[in-house]
Protein backbone atom coordinates (compact mmCIF):
# COMPACT_ATOMS: atom_id res chain seq x y z
CA UNK A 1 0.00 0.00 0.00
CA UNK A 2 1.38 3.68 -0.43
CA UNK A 3 2.57 5.58 2.27
CA UNK A 4 1.00 8.91 3.21
CA UNK A 5 2.79 10.88 1.32
CA UNK A 6 3.02 8.58 -1.55
CA UNK A 7 -0.89 9.28 -1.74
CA UNK A 8 -0.61 12.73 -2.51
CA UNK A 9 2.05 14.37 -4.96
CA UNK A 10 4.81 16.90 -3.77
CA UNK A 11 3.75 20.04 -4.27
CA UNK A 12 6.06 23.04 -5.54
CA UNK A 13 6.44 26.27 -4.13
CA UNK A 14 5.90 25.59 -0.52
CA UNK A 15 7.93 28.20 2.01
CA UNK A 16 7.32 31.83 1.32
CA UNK A 17 5.03 31.46 -1.75
CA UNK A 18 3.09 29.01 0.20
CA UNK A 19 2.68 30.96 3.35
CA UNK A 20 1.71 34.17 0.84
CA UNK A 21 -1.28 31.82 -0.46
CA UNK A 22 -1.98 29.74 2.55
CA UNK A 23 -2.13 34.31 3.99
CA UNK A 24 -4.90 34.69 0.98
CA UNK A 25 -6.97 32.02 1.03
CA UNK A 26 -7.22 32.41 4.54
CA UNK A 27 -8.49 36.03 3.83
CA UNK A 28 -10.99 34.48 1.06
CA UNK A 29 -12.40 32.20 3.86
CA UNK A 30 -12.71 34.69 6.53
CA UNK A 31 -14.36 37.08 3.67
CA UNK A 32 -16.64 34.35 2.60
CA UNK A 33 -17.63 33.20 6.42
CA UNK A 34 -18.26 36.68 8.01
CA UNK A 35 -21.63 37.72 6.34
CA UNK A 36 -23.12 34.26 6.66
CA UNK A 37 -25.36 33.08 10.13
CA UNK A 38 -24.23 30.67 12.40
CA UNK A 39 -25.73 27.41 10.79
CA UNK A 40 -28.20 25.71 13.63
CA UNK A 41 -27.68 21.81 14.47
CA UNK A 42 -30.44 19.80 15.75
CA UNK A 43 -30.04 16.04 17.08
CA UNK A 44 -33.58 13.72 16.17
CA UNK A 45 -35.22 12.48 18.72
CA UNK A 46 -37.60 9.19 17.12
CA UNK A 47 -40.83 8.74 19.34
CA UNK A 48 -40.46 5.18 20.97
CA UNK A 49 -36.42 4.59 20.22
CA UNK A 50 -34.08 3.88 23.11
CA UNK A 51 -31.76 6.54 24.16
CA UNK A 52 -28.27 4.94 23.37
CA UNK A 53 -25.89 8.03 23.45
CA UNK A 54 -24.77 6.77 26.63
CA UNK A 55 -23.66 3.39 24.72
CA UNK A 56 -22.40 4.31 21.29
CA UNK A 57 -21.26 7.88 20.42
CA UNK A 58 -23.04 9.04 17.54
CA UNK A 59 -26.66 10.70 16.93
CA UNK A 60 -29.74 8.59 14.88
CA UNK A 61 -29.60 11.89 13.05
CA UNK A 62 -29.08 15.34 12.41
CA UNK A 63 -30.62 18.34 11.54
CA UNK A 64 -28.51 21.33 9.67
CA UNK A 65 -28.30 23.54 6.43
CA UNK A 66 -31.89 22.05 5.45
CA UNK A 67 -30.72 18.63 5.30
CA UNK A 68 -31.35 15.32 7.47
CA UNK A 69 -28.15 13.75 8.23
CA UNK A 70 -29.09 10.33 9.51
CA UNK A 71 -26.77 7.59 10.85
CA UNK A 72 -26.08 4.35 9.42
CA UNK A 73 -29.71 1.89 9.89
CA UNK A 74 -29.13 -1.69 10.03
CA UNK A 75 -31.90 -4.54 10.54
CA UNK A 76 -31.81 -4.36 13.88
CA UNK A 77 -35.39 -5.01 16.09
CA UNK A 78 -35.09 -2.07 19.01
CA UNK A 79 -36.87 -4.27 21.32
CA UNK A 80 -34.60 -7.56 21.46
CA UNK A 81 -31.26 -5.52 19.58
CA UNK A 82 -30.88 -8.48 17.31
CA UNK A 83 -31.16 -8.91 13.99
CA UNK A 84 -34.32 -9.27 12.44
CA UNK A 85 -35.15 -12.84 11.34
CA UNK A 86 -35.36 -13.86 7.05
CA UNK A 87 -32.22 -12.86 6.11
CA UNK A 88 -30.77 -10.00 3.77
CA UNK A 89 -34.38 -8.80 2.80
CA UNK A 90 -35.82 -8.96 5.63
CA UNK A 91 -32.77 -6.63 6.80
CA UNK A 92 -33.00 -4.47 3.85
CA UNK A 93 -36.58 -3.83 5.09
CA UNK A 94 -36.26 -3.12 8.66
CA UNK A 95 -33.00 -0.82 8.07
CA UNK A 96 -35.25 1.14 5.67
CA UNK A 97 -37.92 1.00 7.73
CA UNK A 98 -36.23 2.74 10.64
CA UNK A 99 -34.52 5.35 8.05
CA UNK A 100 -38.22 6.31 7.29
CA UNK A 101 -38.98 6.95 11.13
CA UNK A 102 -35.32 9.03 11.48
CA UNK A 103 -36.22 11.16 8.38
CA UNK A 104 -39.80 11.76 9.10
CA UNK A 105 -38.50 12.73 12.85
CA UNK A 106 -36.17 15.26 11.20
CA UNK A 107 -39.16 16.83 9.37
CA UNK A 108 -38.92 14.88 6.15
CA UNK A 109 -39.67 11.75 4.32
CA UNK A 110 -39.19 9.37 1.80
CA UNK A 111 -39.59 11.43 -1.29
CA UNK A 112 -37.42 13.75 0.58
CA UNK A 113 -34.24 11.29 0.72
CA UNK A 114 -31.64 12.71 -1.83
CA UNK A 115 -28.74 11.06 -1.40
CA UNK A 116 -27.84 7.01 0.30
CA UNK A 117 -24.99 4.38 0.75
CA UNK A 118 -25.16 0.88 0.83
CA UNK A 119 -23.25 -1.29 2.51
CA UNK A 120 -23.45 -5.11 1.73
CA UNK A 121 -21.86 -8.23 3.59
CA UNK A 122 -21.76 -9.86 0.47
CA UNK A 123 -22.35 -8.54 -3.11
CA UNK A 124 -24.13 -10.90 -4.05
CA UNK A 125 -27.23 -9.94 -1.98
CA UNK A 126 -27.19 -7.05 -4.20
CA UNK A 127 -30.49 -8.00 -6.40
CA UNK A 128 -32.09 -8.98 -3.15
CA UNK A 129 -31.18 -5.73 -1.59
CA UNK A 130 -31.92 -3.63 -4.97
CA UNK A 131 -35.93 -5.32 -4.58
CA UNK A 132 -36.09 -4.34 -1.69
CA UNK A 133 -35.02 -0.94 -1.60
CA UNK A 134 -36.90 0.31 -4.81
CA UNK A 135 -40.48 -0.11 -2.54
CA UNK A 136 -39.49 2.49 -0.22
CA UNK A 137 -38.58 5.64 -2.42
CA UNK A 138 -41.00 7.07 -5.08
CA UNK A 139 -39.42 8.01 -8.62
CA UNK A 140 -37.11 10.32 -8.94
CA UNK A 141 -35.34 7.88 -6.41
CA UNK A 142 -31.88 9.07 -4.16
CA UNK A 143 -28.72 9.42 -6.03
CA UNK A 144 -26.78 6.04 -4.29
CA UNK A 145 -23.62 4.10 -4.28
CA UNK A 146 -23.43 0.59 -2.71
CA UNK A 147 -20.50 -1.87 -2.34
CA UNK A 148 -19.07 -4.59 -0.23
CA UNK A 149 -17.33 -3.93 2.84
CA UNK A 150 -15.49 -6.91 4.89
CA UNK A 151 -17.80 -6.80 7.66
CA UNK A 152 -20.53 -4.53 9.34
CA UNK A 153 -21.16 -4.14 12.90
CA UNK A 154 -22.67 -7.07 14.81
CA UNK A 155 -22.35 -8.61 12.18
CA UNK A 156 -25.59 -8.09 9.65
CA UNK A 157 -25.94 -8.16 6.13
CA UNK A 158 -26.51 -4.97 4.98
CA UNK A 159 -26.04 -1.26 6.79
CA UNK A 160 -28.08 2.03 4.85
CA UNK A 161 -26.92 5.33 5.22
CA UNK A 162 -29.01 8.78 3.61
CA UNK A 163 -29.31 12.23 3.38
CA UNK A 164 -32.43 13.79 2.92
CA UNK A 165 -33.71 17.28 1.88
CA UNK A 166 -36.51 19.08 4.55
CA UNK A 167 -39.62 18.71 2.62
CA UNK A 168 -40.17 22.45 2.23
CA UNK A 169 -36.97 22.32 -0.17
CA UNK A 170 -36.58 21.86 -4.18
CA UNK A 171 -35.39 18.65 -5.37
CA UNK A 172 -35.35 17.80 -8.75
CA UNK A 173 -33.74 14.48 -11.02
CA UNK A 174 -30.34 14.90 -12.88
CA UNK A 175 -30.96 13.14 -16.53
CA UNK A 176 -27.95 13.55 -18.67
CA UNK A 177 -28.56 13.98 -22.57
CA UNK A 178 -27.86 11.05 -24.81
CA UNK A 179 -27.64 8.80 -21.45
CA UNK A 180 -30.20 5.42 -21.32
CA UNK A 181 -32.52 6.11 -19.01
CA UNK A 182 -31.73 3.20 -16.25
CA UNK A 183 -34.28 3.53 -13.49
CA UNK A 184 -36.77 0.84 -14.43
CA UNK A 185 -33.71 -1.20 -13.85
CA UNK A 186 -31.62 0.37 -10.98
CA UNK A 187 -33.38 1.77 -7.72
CA UNK A 188 -31.26 5.05 -8.12
CA UNK A 189 -31.11 8.61 -9.83
CA UNK A 190 -27.81 9.42 -11.64
CA UNK A 191 -28.02 12.43 -9.31
CA UNK A 192 -30.88 14.34 -7.63
CA UNK A 193 -30.08 18.44 -7.19
CA UNK A 194 -31.50 20.00 -4.16
CA UNK A 195 -30.95 23.31 -2.16
CA UNK A 196 -27.33 24.28 -2.54
CA UNK A 197 -25.88 20.99 -4.17
CA UNK A 198 -26.26 18.16 -6.77
CA UNK A 199 -26.08 14.44 -5.01
CA UNK A 200 -23.98 12.43 -7.60
CA UNK A 201 -24.61 8.48 -7.61
CA UNK A 202 -21.74 6.58 -7.58
CA UNK A 203 -20.20 6.21 -11.19
CA UNK A 204 -17.76 3.59 -13.13
CA UNK A 205 -16.06 4.07 -15.85
CA UNK A 206 -19.12 2.44 -18.32
CA UNK A 207 -19.06 3.30 -22.00
CA UNK A 208 -22.76 4.92 -21.84
CA UNK A 209 -22.97 4.18 -25.60
CA UNK A 210 -22.50 0.59 -25.30
CA UNK A 211 -23.15 0.25 -21.47
CA UNK A 212 -19.77 -2.01 -21.04
CA UNK A 213 -16.71 -1.29 -19.10
CA UNK A 214 -13.99 0.64 -20.89
CA UNK A 215 -10.62 -1.38 -21.10
CA UNK A 216 -7.47 -0.76 -19.89
CA UNK A 217 -7.65 -0.96 -16.85
CA UNK A 218 -7.88 1.16 -13.03
CA UNK A 219 -6.01 4.05 -15.26
CA UNK A 220 -8.71 4.38 -17.86
CA UNK A 221 -11.50 3.42 -16.04
CA UNK A 222 -10.70 6.56 -13.75
CA UNK A 223 -10.38 8.72 -16.74
CA UNK A 224 -13.92 7.52 -17.86
CA UNK A 225 -15.70 7.45 -14.82
CA UNK A 226 -14.40 11.10 -14.19
CA UNK A 227 -15.88 11.90 -17.28
CA UNK A 228 -18.91 10.52 -16.33
CA UNK A 229 -19.04 12.17 -13.26
CA UNK A 230 -18.32 15.28 -14.89
CA UNK A 231 -21.26 14.51 -17.55
CA UNK A 232 -23.71 14.67 -14.49
CA UNK A 233 -22.36 17.43 -12.98
CA UNK A 234 -22.92 19.61 -15.91
CA UNK A 235 -26.36 18.00 -16.40
CA UNK A 236 -27.25 19.16 -12.74
CA UNK A 237 -26.12 23.17 -13.48
CA UNK A 238 -22.39 22.74 -11.49
CA UNK A 239 -19.26 22.42 -12.85
CA UNK A 240 -16.05 20.24 -12.06
CA UNK A 241 -14.32 22.92 -10.21
CA UNK A 242 -17.60 22.63 -7.65
CA UNK A 243 -17.12 19.45 -7.01
CA UNK A 244 -16.22 19.37 -3.02
CA UNK A 245 -15.84 16.28 -2.10
CA UNK A 246 -14.90 12.65 -3.76
CA UNK A 247 -14.75 8.83 -2.39
CA UNK A 248 -12.66 6.84 -4.88
CA UNK A 249 -13.65 2.89 -3.77
CA UNK A 250 -10.71 0.56 -4.90
CA UNK A 251 -11.03 -3.18 -5.85
CA UNK A 252 -7.17 -3.50 -4.74
CA UNK A 253 -5.47 -0.70 -3.06
CA UNK A 254 -2.62 -0.96 -5.39
CA UNK A 255 -4.45 0.20 -8.29
CA UNK A 256 -3.71 3.71 -5.87
CA UNK A 257 -1.37 5.06 -8.33
CA UNK A 258 -2.73 4.31 -11.28
CA UNK A 259 -6.08 5.86 -10.00
CA UNK A 260 -4.17 9.42 -8.92
CA UNK A 261 -2.77 9.67 -12.13
CA UNK A 262 -5.75 10.00 -14.21
CA UNK A 263 -7.48 11.59 -11.35
CA UNK A 264 -4.48 14.54 -10.93
CA UNK A 265 -5.36 15.15 -14.70
CA UNK A 266 -9.08 15.66 -14.01
CA UNK A 267 -8.73 17.77 -11.13
CA UNK A 268 -5.72 20.57 -12.45
CA UNK A 269 -6.69 22.91 -9.98
CA UNK A 270 -9.24 23.45 -7.01
CA UNK A 271 -9.43 19.55 -5.82
CA UNK A 272 -12.08 18.58 -3.93
CA UNK A 273 -11.97 16.66 -0.33
CA UNK A 274 -11.30 12.62 -0.55
CA UNK A 275 -11.56 9.44 0.91
CA UNK A 276 -10.07 6.85 -1.14
CA UNK A 277 -10.05 2.98 0.40
CA UNK A 278 -9.86 -0.69 -1.30
CA UNK A 279 -13.37 -2.23 -0.33
CA UNK A 280 -14.28 -6.13 -0.95
CA UNK A 281 -16.40 -6.01 -3.82
CA UNK A 282 -17.69 -3.44 -6.53
CA UNK A 283 -21.29 -4.22 -8.36
CA UNK A 284 -20.09 -5.84 -11.55
CA UNK A 285 -16.61 -6.11 -12.49
CA UNK A 286 -14.99 -2.63 -12.48
CA UNK A 287 -12.13 -1.66 -10.35
CA UNK A 288 -12.67 1.42 -9.24
CA UNK A 289 -16.15 3.39 -8.62
CA UNK A 290 -16.18 7.00 -7.27
CA UNK A 291 -19.19 8.79 -6.08
CA UNK A 292 -18.55 12.80 -5.58
CA UNK A 293 -21.05 15.88 -4.71
CA UNK A 294 -21.11 19.31 -6.41
CA UNK A 295 -22.53 22.83 -5.24
CA UNK A 296 -24.49 24.75 -7.28
CA UNK A 297 -23.35 28.06 -8.47
CA UNK A 298 -25.54 29.44 -5.93
CA UNK A 299 -23.59 28.37 -3.31
CA UNK A 300 -20.40 30.23 -1.86
CA UNK A 301 -17.36 28.10 -2.12
CA UNK A 302 -14.04 28.36 -0.59
CA UNK A 303 -11.05 25.87 0.05
CA UNK A 304 -9.84 25.66 3.97
CA UNK A 305 -5.93 25.44 4.23
CA UNK A 306 -4.42 24.63 7.82
CA UNK A 307 -1.56 26.68 8.88
CA UNK A 308 1.11 24.57 9.59
CA UNK A 309 -0.03 21.19 7.60
CA UNK A 310 2.59 20.15 4.58
CA UNK A 311 1.54 21.93 2.09
CA UNK A 312 2.34 18.39 -0.24
CA UNK A 313 -1.10 16.89 1.57
CA UNK A 314 -3.03 19.45 -0.53
CA UNK A 315 -1.60 18.21 -4.00
CA UNK A 316 -3.74 15.61 -4.94
CA UNK A 317 -6.72 16.94 -2.75
CA UNK A 318 -8.14 19.76 -0.90
CA UNK A 319 -7.98 19.17 3.33
CA UNK A 320 -11.44 20.62 2.77
CA UNK A 321 -14.19 22.68 1.58
CA UNK A 322 -16.40 24.83 2.34
CA UNK A 323 -19.97 24.87 0.41
CA UNK A 324 -22.56 26.53 1.52
CA UNK A 325 -21.21 27.00 5.00
CA UNK A 326 -21.07 23.14 5.52
CA UNK A 327 -17.27 22.16 5.63
CA UNK A 328 -16.66 18.77 4.03
CA UNK A 329 -13.42 17.32 5.65
CA UNK A 330 -11.33 14.80 3.54
CA UNK A 331 -10.68 11.70 5.47
CA UNK A 332 -8.06 11.68 7.68
CA UNK A 333 -5.81 8.92 8.98
CA UNK A 334 -3.76 9.25 12.52
CA UNK A 335 -0.57 10.75 10.34
CA UNK A 336 2.14 12.51 12.89
CA UNK A 337 2.85 16.01 11.22
CA UNK A 338 6.02 15.62 12.50
CA UNK A 339 7.09 12.00 10.67
CA UNK A 340 4.73 11.93 8.17
CA UNK A 341 4.11 8.26 9.84
CA UNK A 342 1.11 6.73 11.78
CA UNK A 343 1.38 7.00 15.26
CA UNK A 344 2.32 4.07 17.39
CA UNK A 345 -0.12 2.65 19.50
CA UNK A 346 -2.93 1.00 17.29
CA UNK A 347 -6.64 1.87 16.37
CA UNK A 348 -7.49 4.37 19.75
CA UNK A 349 -3.54 6.09 19.05
CA UNK A 350 -4.65 6.50 15.56
CA UNK A 351 -8.27 7.54 15.97
CA UNK A 352 -7.07 10.09 18.71
CA UNK A 353 -4.60 11.80 16.27
CA UNK A 354 -6.80 11.54 13.29
CA UNK A 355 -9.44 13.34 15.22
CA UNK A 356 -6.96 16.08 16.49
CA UNK A 357 -6.15 16.87 13.31
CA UNK A 358 -9.90 17.09 12.12
CA UNK A 359 -9.85 19.84 14.82
CA UNK A 360 -7.30 21.16 13.27
CA UNK A 361 -8.95 21.77 9.69
CA UNK A 362 -12.18 22.61 11.46
CA UNK A 363 -10.51 25.62 13.41
CA UNK A 364 -9.09 26.68 10.00
CA UNK A 365 -12.43 26.42 8.91
CA UNK A 366 -14.14 28.68 11.86
CA UNK A 367 -15.88 25.84 12.89
CA UNK A 368 -15.15 23.56 15.75
CA UNK A 369 -16.20 19.70 16.74
CA UNK A 370 -19.34 20.62 18.44
CA UNK A 371 -20.26 21.37 14.76
CA UNK A 372 -19.48 18.19 13.21
CA UNK A 373 -22.88 16.75 12.11
CA UNK A 374 -21.82 13.58 10.31
CA UNK A 375 -19.11 10.99 10.08
CA UNK A 376 -17.80 8.22 8.22
CA UNK A 377 -15.60 5.47 10.20
CA UNK A 378 -13.29 3.59 7.92
CA UNK A 379 -11.99 0.21 9.88
CA UNK A 380 -9.17 -2.08 8.43
CA UNK A 381 -10.36 -4.66 11.46
CA UNK A 382 -13.89 -4.84 13.17
CA UNK A 383 -12.47 -6.16 16.05
CA UNK A 384 -10.63 -2.15 16.53
CA UNK A 385 -14.60 -0.52 16.75
CA UNK A 386 -14.17 -0.60 20.52
CA UNK A 387 -10.46 0.91 20.82
CA UNK A 388 -12.19 3.43 17.81
CA UNK A 389 -15.09 4.28 19.58
CA UNK A 390 -13.20 4.94 23.04
CA UNK A 391 -11.24 7.79 21.49
CA UNK A 392 -13.84 8.41 19.37
CA UNK A 393 -16.46 9.32 22.41
CA UNK A 394 -14.30 11.63 23.99
CA UNK A 395 -13.47 13.90 20.98
CA UNK A 396 -17.01 14.85 20.27
CA UNK A 397 -19.63 16.60 22.74
CA UNK A 398 -22.97 15.57 22.89
CA UNK A 399 -24.84 15.48 20.44
CA UNK A 400 -22.53 13.62 18.73
CA UNK A 401 -22.13 13.44 15.00
CA UNK A 402 -24.56 11.03 12.89
CA UNK A 403 -22.43 8.50 12.27
CA UNK A 404 -21.21 5.29 10.28
CA UNK A 405 -18.77 2.92 10.65
CA UNK A 406 -17.65 -0.39 8.54
CA UNK A 407 -14.78 -2.56 8.21
CA UNK A 408 -13.18 -1.99 4.58
CA UNK A 409 -10.28 -4.31 2.94
CA UNK A 410 -7.81 -1.76 3.21
CA UNK A 411 -6.84 1.74 3.77
CA UNK A 412 -3.99 3.81 2.48
CA UNK A 413 -0.65 3.43 4.64
CA UNK A 414 -1.93 0.44 6.16
CA UNK A 415 -3.79 2.49 8.70
CA UNK A 416 -6.28 0.89 11.35
CA UNK A 417 -8.65 3.72 10.70
CA UNK A 418 -9.82 6.65 8.54
CA UNK A 419 -12.46 9.21 9.32
CA UNK A 420 -14.24 11.45 6.66
CA UNK A 421 -16.88 13.95 8.44
CA UNK A 422 -18.65 17.05 7.94
CA UNK A 423 -19.44 20.48 9.65
CA UNK A 424 -21.68 23.11 10.09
Amino acid sequence: APSFFQTVAWQAGVAMAGRRRRAVQLAALAALLEPCDAVSKREIKVPGWPDLSSKVPLSAGIVTNDLVMASGMSGINFTTFKPVPGGVKAETKQALELMKQLVEAGGSNMSEVVGCSVYLKDIKDFATVNQEYATFFPKPRPARVAMEVSALAGDLSVEVQCRASLAAESRKEVVVPGWPDMTDKFPFSTGLTAGNFAFISGMQGIDMATGKLVEGGPKEETAKTLFNIREAVEAAGSSIDRIVNCAVYLTNISDFAAMNAAYRQFFPRGRPARVTMQVAGLAGVASVEIQCLASLPSAAQQEVVVPGWPAEWQADLSSGIIADRLLFAAGLQGVDLKTGKLVPGGAEEETAQALTLLSQLLAAGQTSMAEVVECAVYLRDMKDFAAMNAAYAKAFPKPAPARVAVQVAALANGAAVEVKCVAA
